[in-house]
């Protein structure tokens, strides 16, 4: 360009416009997704074991204390109030901060309480360390879980949910056996100290080998999807409901199923152990073996069946399950023989192992990426609430009914959300489908407008090249 030249004559920079072909993606490889999903788990483990280790020292303590049975119902149900309110609120944080700080938050927390358990002078600073260490680890469940859904996709994620979810329940078979023996050994000071060790090396193993699977980078793209949907969007709202699963009767459905039966088994539980002793005359080892063969059959049983509802559908394995787990209940009314009743047991802990693991998936299934959390933390505190809200009622109704009544009534309550389930309840996919269409049509749209920005840059550019040359062709 001479100096003389006008502004309107310089060359335009156009730049280089490129088209690509496919989108590389950061994720991990299948073995990357194992490693990391068997670490979170052997540290749960850790954590749940030492937790059981903990839970047969309670009544021993408050003992010392000069209470009873009626501090230790009040301090259970603190911690499952503590828990039912802030599930949701942790959730949410975990939804916004990330998952891995709400798991080690829950570790690191859980270190702490045992200290303060430890530490204790009386039943209230007791039951006040109980409610804290109830709201601080809340988050602990729905940050793992949406960690689970981070990883795997939809078609494997219930086996690996079933994974996870025996972890739990391995800390609660083994930990009251290791809490018994060190109580008998060596008094009630070790194990705390022992359960604070377990939560603190869990802690540890979390920090160096759990990543973040909502990275900031991710936690941006959802923000920025997010803001594009609301402009989008005809109505502008921004309230916790849309941020619930769609439509809403599916959700409500699963919720009231979860509550069902944590309500259930909590409702009989003070009942049946009345009655094995006093009615049947069972020993408490006895008792252990029943109460045993249903944990273990959980447990055990996630870990190989939990993966079934990923082939069979989530529907037909959580009615299964549900229909199995009814006949512990059934069975604890109609029958008194020892053999029998553990054979029940365990058919009954199958049919948790298979409920569990595809209840959770479903929730993960209909969950949107960025709500995934806060919708675990509302089914954990639903799940709290049914077992606080059982308890409560046996103790009206035991007075006005027999131990087979109330093993009815918690009978029929199963029979009730069978029933609703098979009306209700629909496969995740449908659902799945519809948030994919929305995505494809916001894509689709997306598209339009670059093309059409795309368009107009050329057009630009077409007109400047031809005013150019009309000024060179003049200037000759």
């Amino acid at each position: 360009m001479t100096p003389n030249q006008p502004p309107h004559e310089k060359d335009p920079i156009l730049g280089e416009v490129v088209i690509a072909s496919h989108v590389i993606t950061l994720q991990r490889d299948p073995a990357q997704v194992r490693t990391v999903i068997f670490l979170l788990a052997g540290s749960l483990t850790l954590m749940m074991t030492g937790v059981g280790i903990i839970i047969p020292i309670f009544a021993r303590r408050l003992g010392e204390f000069g209470d009873g049975v009626e501090a230790l119902g009040i301090m259970t149900m603190a911690f499952s109030l503590a828990q039912m309110i802030f599930s949701p609120i942790m959730g949410t944080l975990a939804d916004r901060w990330g998952r891995r700080p709400l798991i080690l938050l829950a570790l690191f927390s859980f270190t702490l309480v045992n200290i303060g358990y430890l530490l204790a002078p009386s039943t209230a600073f007791f039951i006040l360390v109980r409610i804290i260490g109830g709201a601080l680890t809340a988050g602990e469940f729905p940050a793992t879980m949406a960690i689970v859904a981070d990883l795997v996709p939809e078609h494997a994620r219930a086996k690996w949910v079933g994974i996870v979810m025996g972890s739990y329940g391995v800390g609660f078979i083994f930990g009251p056996i290791l809490g018994g023996f060190l109580y008998d050994g060596f008094g009630f000071e070790i194990p705390f100290l022992v359960s604070a060790c377990f939560a603190l090396i869990a802690f540890i193993a979390a920090t160096i080998l759990v990543p973040e699977t909502l990275t900031p980078e991710i936690r941006h793209r959802i923000a920025l999807r997010q803001k594009r949907k609301v402009a989008m969007s005809p109505v502008q709202t921004t309230s916790i409901w849309d941020s619930l699963p769609k439509p809403l009767y599916i959700f409500a459905t699963l919720l009231f199923l979860d509550f069902l039966w944590a309500f259930a088994f909590a409702f009989i539980e003070p009942e049946m152990i009345f009655y094995m002793y006093d009615e049947l005359g069972w020993t408490t080892v006895q008792f252990g073996l029943i109460v045993g063969a249903y944990g273990i059959a959980m447990v055990f049983g996630q870990g190989v069946l939990g993966q079934l509802s990923d082939h069979y559908g989530r529907k037909p394995i959580i009615i299964l399950g549900m229909i199995l787990n009814t006949i512990f209940y059934v069975g604890l009314a109609s029958f008194t023989s020892f053999s029998l009743l553990m054979l029940i047991a365990i058919v009954a802990g199958s049919g948790a192992a298979l409920m569990s693991p595809a209840l959770n998936a479903f929730y993960l299934d209909i969950s949107a990426k960025q709500h995934r959390s806060r919708v675990l933390g509302i089914k954990g505190s639903v799940f709290s609430f049914g077992g606080v809200a059982g308890p409560l009622l046996v103790a009206i109704m035991t007075n006005l009914t027999t131990s087979q009544g109330i093993f009815l009534m918690a009978s029929a309550l199963m029979v009730v959300g069978i029933v609703l389930g098979i009306i209700l309840l629909k496969e995740p996919h449908h659902f799945v489908a519809k948030v994919k269409d929305m995505d494809w049509e916001i894509s689709q749209r997306r598209a339009i407008a670059a093309q059409a920005s795309l368009r107009g840059i050329v057009m630009h550019a077409t007109a400047a090249r031809n005013i150019r040359e009309n000024s060179r062709t003049v200037a000759k």
